[in-house]
């Protein structure tokens, strides 16, 4: 998979989580403002730890079969 496209796919599943992290932190903050804020920073860094997991898991099982 290329690093574009692994990219791309990690922005769709943050899409998804982005929703249920939103609902989630609503109801703890009891804010809009608060829980769209929060869930944009969780976004923010759940893509690149992504990116980063995959790019190593790629490293690090090149050769080998499970």
């Amino acid at each position: 998979m290329s690093k574009k496209a692994l990219f791309y796919k990690s922005v769709i599943w943050q899409v998804i989580g982005m929703i249920w992290i939103s609902l989630f932190s609503y109801l703890w903050f009891g804010s809009w403002i608060r829980s769209l804020g929060f869930t944009i920073v969780v976004v923010i860094v759940s893509i690149f730890a992504y990116v980063l997991y995959e790019m190593l898991w790629d490293k690090f099982t090149k050769n080998k079969k499970f």
